[in-house]
């Protein structure tokens, strides 16, 4: 069954939605969907009541409006978590969507037991800055089908990529067959919000696990350890030998490391 708000955003929910009960919240990456987090909805859904949606411009949610900013894409959260009733979240967001995930914590302070922080960026160096933003030109000019082959090497170790040959394909078309404009509009937020509100990162004042992993070339564990200093009550953890797409290929330590983090913070 598909679950739709009155404003459009398209959610999954595992669990009976209750307004006390513990509940997660995920926000997938950007060209993704919901369906990123089918390994934690099936580790967490005998516990917690988890909630899984498409980002604007993503999936079955309506497209990214032209001014979309990252605020935006907080507040589209905020709007779910209205029509779901739900008063305090534990809120899990990967790569861009812990860019999302840290403006909603800014944002809405009271409404958060926890936060994770997953394979997200923070103040890029020089180096990485020029390779994402030479990215997001490519994408201007080709959409979804700019570097897709080179995003899934960095995404995927090669053993998990040649033993999941059919997975990879399906993710490759999943992305390929996003709304064009939407992804160019997300794909440069993810490029330019790495030091969104970052000034405000001190606010952040419920306890935040950051996490990345050790091999992942884009989100990097140097990243993750400067923006855990930024929060008053982080925990920095870096998953060994995982790449980016750690949720996927890393279900189990991912599932185990979020399990020890929340179990002390819902």
């Amino acid at each position: 069954m598909q679950n739709f708000c009155p404003h459009g955003t398209h959610y999954n929910t595992f669990g009976q939605i209750q307004p006390h009960k513990p509940t997660l919240v995920f926000i997938h990456g950007v060209g993704l969907d919901l369906s990123l987090w089918e390994g934690q909805a099936k580790a967490f859904k005998d516990t917690h009541q988890v909630i899984t949606y498409d980002m604007l411009g993503h999936g079955l949610s309506p497209h990214a409006p032209a001014d979309i900013t990252l605020v935006t894409l907080a507040q589209q959260l905020h709007k779910l978590m209205v029509h779901l009733q739900l008063e305090k979240i534990n809120l899990v967001g990967f790569s861009l969507g812990g860019l999302v995930a840290r403006v909603f914590a800014i944002k809405h302070p009271k409404q958060l037991h926890s936060l994770c922080i997953m394979s997200s960026v923070f103040d890029r160096d020089e180096k990485l800055r020029h390779k994402i933003l030479k990215r997001v030109n490519e994408v201007d000019i080709n959409g979804p089908s700019a570097n897709i082959d080179q995003a899934l090497i960095r995404w995927f170790s090669c053993t998990y990529t040649q033993e999941n040959a059919h997975y990879i394909a399906s993710l490759k078309a999943k992305v390929l067959a996003n709304h064009s404009a939407s992804y160019r509009l997300c794909y440069r937020l993810f490029g330019e919000g790495d030091n969104v509100m970052k000034e405000h990162l001190s606010h952040i004042s419920c306890p935040t696990l950051v996490t990345t992993g050790e091999l992942d070339p884009g989100s990097t564990p140097t990243m993750s350890y400067a923006l855990g200093a930024r929060l008053p009550l982080a925990t920095v953890s870096i998953l060994p030998n995982a790449r980016h797409m750690m949720p996927v290929e890393n279900a189990h330590e991912v599932n185990q490391l979020l399990h020890q983090f929340i179990s002390t913070h819902q």
